[in-house]
């Protein structure tokens, strides 16, 4: 159930830096998520995989760990003579290398590229020998450019689109026949952009409700306000509860502890609610987006808000399915997908990745400098903060295993 999407700029322009290559930003790089410690994605070009593109927590940089594949449009650095030897998983004998001058360059577990006859692939420097990781038959990848993607799945994004409207139908003609209240949850990011313009079709004068949480980037309050003037959406703006002044009896946020969420959003939702015997909410979640929510089906029953039932008319599409419409349909989004960020939401929700965190720190230094000191306040240091320990109560495995790691680092 692992999601998918087209590659932002600043994810274009990080691939463009670590390969040293020219990909345009209209190039249909499709990025498919991963499990990992943090920002980990598989990089589709034209359907190959051509490797993984990874934040690294050790080291706090970006990483792209090459497939075989990424030697169809890179050159092979090592030229191996042609041999009915299996290579693949083994270390090659020097004097199967012809320019084995080249090694020398090659550093300690640093990948390169070799080419075999009529395969290239890709290898790993152990202990100053290769080992062949993977072999692939030569042959032409294409650039495939985002207009053309289109081109091809329109119909199929089309489709996916008749499915949500005939959702969003039969529950507003259900609220209708019972006198039932109906309305949209938007955040300002692109799932629930696309779930309320899908449904401002069906319902007119809908209600479409953001929270601001007095933690959102100063991005999304403008976006949210030129999102609602452009498409003339009735828009209505709860106000979070102060996150400061529970900050100090609730302690920091954290993934497995998440009162924010309460305080800043479902409260003032749920106080707004009780004007409503019952209302029905269309919510932008995906069932691809995580583990949890591919366990959602297209309605469910809030747990925190009594008269609350929310919809999901947008649960089977995936993120470039997501994107395919926005761009068909020209419908503007919030810049902050073109910074570097996934997740729209406060500026330091532990949900987040810590690729995001540290993006913070370059875009804001401001908002990022007062929540670091706030969490070296309630007694994190500077590796914790950096590393993102901060965004659990109670550390996971993976993460344990990474604070042994910084030691011996």
């Amino acid at each position: 159930m692992m999601d998918d999407k087209f590659a932002s700029k600043f994810e274009i322009d990080i691939l463009n830096k670590l390969l040293n290559k020219n990909f345009p930003y209209n190039l249909a790089v499709i990025l498919k998520k991963i499990g990992g410690l943090d920002y980990r994605k598989k990089v589709f070009i034209s359907g190959e995989c051509i490797g993984v593109l990874e934040f690294d927590l050790i080291d706090l940089d970006w990483k792209f760990h090459p497939y075989a594949s990424y030697y169809l449009i890179e050159e092979p650095k090592i030229k191996i003579k042609p041999t009915k030897r299996r290579l693949k998983g083994k270390k090659v004998p020097i004097d199967l290398i012809e320019n084995s001058e080249e090694l020398k360059g090659i550093n300690e577990n640093e990948y390169v590229g070799v080419e075999v006859g009529n395969y290239v692939g890709v290898a790993v420097n152990k202990e100053g020998k290769l080992k062949i990781k993977d072999l692939t038959l030569k042959r032409e990848i294409k650039f495939e450019k985002i207009e053309d993607y289109l081109k091809k799945n329109k119909e199929r994004i089309e489709k996916l689109e008749r499915k949500s409207l005939s959702i969003i139908k039969r529950y507003y003609e259900k609220c209708k026949d019972k006198n039932w209240a109906i309305n949209a949850s938007f955040s300002g990011g692109k799932d629930s952009s696309v779930s309320t313009l899908l449904a401002n079709k069906v319902i007119s004068d809908l209600e479409v409700i953001f929270i601001d949480t007095g933690l959102e980037f100063k991005d999304t309050i403008n976006f949210v306000k030129r999102f609602a003037k452009k498409y003339d959406l009735n828009l209505i703006v709860l106000k979070g509860k102060n996150f400061w002044e529970h900050l100090e009896k609730e302690g920091i946020p954290t993934k497995d502890y998440r009162w924010c969420n309460s305080v800043c959003k479902l409260e003032p939702l749920k106080e707004y609610l009780k004007r409503y015997k019952r209302v029905y909410t269309i919510d932008g979640s995906r069932r691809y987006e995580s583990f949890t929510r591919g366990k959602l089906s297209y309605e469910r029953k809030s747990g925190f808000i009594e008269n609350q039932i929310n919809i999901f008319p947008i649960l089977d599409w995936k993120g470039t399915d997501v994107w395919s419409w926005i761009y068909l349909n020209d419908v503007i989004y919030n810049e902050l997908y073109d910074k570097g960020f996934e997740r729209i939401g406060c500026y330091m929700c532990p949900s987040a990745l810590n690729a995001e965190f540290l993006r913070v720190k370059e875009l804001y230094p401001e908002l990022f400098n007062k929540w670091v000191d706030i969490l070296k306040r309630f007694g994190y240091d500077e590796d914790e903060i950096l590393r993102g320990f901060w965004r659990w109560k109670k550390l996971p495995p993976k993460m344990k295993e990474l604070k042994k790691m910084l030691k011996n680092y």
